[in-house]
């Protein structure tokens, strides 16, 4: 009766502080700011759709997975260990998959597909097994989304709010060689128990690269981002003499008009083009009704996006024809490859969700996204029918009114740096940054247009991390995930169920003692007494 007294009290003080469990899960503290601002609606339209027909159990792919799990799900699909309960690839030991491609996709989600009309991306979603992502943090910070995706632990876990922060007024840079995170991903499973194998991990962004490669690099494992000064794909893998040669696939950007007529060969069936100047610069046209949008080889925003698209063809066709990268593909151990594009959600960012760039850029992925996913999961080798992939689209980005946020801070006379948004970080000036963040709290609300919820660091202080599911060292914050060999697990496995089976047997034992009759037997116990015939 106690614990029931204090139920409503409980439900009452999460109601009137409003905390949400996407701000709890991705909360540290001192890293997530004063001040944590939101939508009051946020947009939950992120997807995950298999990939590889033939070794998909369609029948058993439920409607939601949430983003914490699909860790598991990507490894229990190259038959690796997983806490994972649902399986959907069909368990044939002589048949499993050996690549496995992910494609993050950040700036879409099924919304943009269904109000921009993406029709090449709703036949692949709606042809192929697709689920509803589920239990993403907020902020809705792209590397802090991918990190949970590779990962499987929210960021009050893995420590991984935001791309970049403030720690005691200066700028620290997330996945730097002193702000790794522990929790082991995907291709931390793999290299662990296959060290040969081939774990590739590529994107716009250096952060985004190094979130989804493994935290110790083995022979034939590496990571490779856009430098925009340079405007070349390069590795931002840690220096190591034991690597895949770094030169590889290295590509400077510039326009290969044959990959170029492959990838947006789809927007010419709708009148559409995209044209190259020689200096780099492109314009996008979606369709016969609309006007050409121009993007610079200038901008650093403008470049990133097509640069990622571009080379991602490039990295097929190099993994399909190199000899090297063939071999490695075609022996008996499982791949990986993950590419990660950013540069959709940055012109989001950029020029906001109704601007004609991102229309255009949305269309850009509409022609090419499908012929991506195509060349990774079914032409890469002669033995591609055991290729697998996963297309995770994180959903639409969430924008915030800046104007009106810097008019309230502006009226309030409040000190902060807007380039951490949804984040701030109120100047050391304020002796009581609680009652700054009320204060905002109270003129935000107050104003019906401004669609943004205040939530105060102070309401959030008492929220304690959970502990990581699987292969987390704590030792250090640079320290690498635990090293897991073939061998123990098998002795793992050998122990386990010999203690288990063991267990049960002295439990049955003692519950059959336990339940014995104890009634006396009639032959033993019999009051009446035959007489025996004399012998003869």
């Amino acid at each position: 009766m106690m614990l029931l007294r204090w139920i409503p009290l409980a439900v009452l003080a999460h109601a009137r502080t409003g905390i949400q469990n996407e701000i709890e899960s991705g909360f540290v503290a001192g890293r997530s700011g004063d001040v944590i601002l939101m939508p009051k609606d946020l947009p939950h339209d992120s997807s995950i759709t298999l990939l590889g027909e033939g070794h998909i159990e369609s029948n058993l792919v439920p409607e939601k997975v949430s983003i914490n799990e699909v860790r598991d799900i990507a490894s229990q699909a190259l038959g690796l260990p997983g806490h994972n309960n649902q399986a959907f690839v069909k368990g044939d030991m002589f048949n499993m998959p050996t690549l496995q491609t992910m494609i993050v996709v950040h700036g879409m989600g099924t919304d943009a597909i269904k109000s921009h009309g993406l029709s090449n991306l709703a036949a692949m979603t709606g042809n192929s097994p697709t689920m509803e992502l589920e239990d993403l943090s907020y902020p809705r910070d792209p590397l802090a989304l991918s990190v949970t995706l590779s990962s499987g632990v929210n960021p009050a876990t893995h420590g991984i709010v935001a791309e970049k922060w403030q720690s005691q007024g200066k700028v620290e840079h997330a996945l730097s060689d002193d702000l790794h995170y522990e929790s082991a991903n995907i291709a931390d499973v793999l290299t662990q128990l296959f060290p040969e194998s081939l774990a590739l991990s590529v994107s716009g962004s250096w952060a985004e690269s190094r979130a989804h490669a493994p935290h110790t690099t083995s022979a034939n494992t590496n990571a490779y981002a856009f430098n925009k000064e340079s405007k070349k794909f390069e590795s931002s893998a840690s220096a190591s003499s034991a690597r895949l040669p770094s030169q590889l696939l290295e590509w400077s950007f510039h326009v290969d008009n044959t990959d170029a007529t492959e990838l947006f060969a789809r927007m010419k069936l709708h009148g559409g083009h995209v044209s190259f100047t020689s200096n780099g610069d492109y314009t996008v046209q979606a369709d016969r009704s609309s006007s050409p949008v121009a993007f610079s080889a200038q901008d650093s925003t403008d470049m990133m996006l097509i640069a990622e698209i571009m080379y991602a063809k490039f990295l097929a066709r190099k993994l399909s024809t190199n000899t090297k990268l063939q071999k490695l593909l075609s022996d008996d151990h499982p791949d990986t490859i993950t590419l990660s594009f950013r540069g959709l959600d940055a012109v989001a960012q950029k020029y906001g969700l109704e601007s004609k760039q991102y229309a255009a850029a949305l269309k850009l992925y509409d022609s090419a996204l499908p012929l991506i996913c195509t060349s990774f999961t079914q032409q890469l080798s002669p033995s591609s029918s055991s290729h697998i992939g996963q297309l995770v689209l994180m959903g639409t980005p969430v924008l915030l009114n800046k104007k009106m946020i810097e008019e309230q801070m502006q009226h309030l006379a409040l000190s902060v740096d807007m380039a951490y948004l949804p984040s701030l970080y109120l100047a050391q000036a304020h002796s009581d940054p609680a009652h700054a963040c009320e204060t905002l709290r109270m003129n935000l609300d107050a104003d019906s247009s401004s669609n943004i919820k205040t939530v105060c660091y102070h309401e959030l202080e008492n929220v304690q991390p959970t502990d990581s599911v699987f292969l987390m060292t704590s030792e250090t914050t640079t320290s690498s995930a635990t090293n897991v060999t073939a061998a123990e697990l098998k002795r793992f496995q050998i122990v386990l169920w010999f203690s288990l089976a063991f267990t049960f047997t002295i439990i049955a034992a003692v519950l059959s003692f336990c339940c014995m009759e104890y009634e006396r037997d009639t032959l033993l116990f019999s009051k009446r007494r035959v007489k025996e015939p004399s012998r003869q």
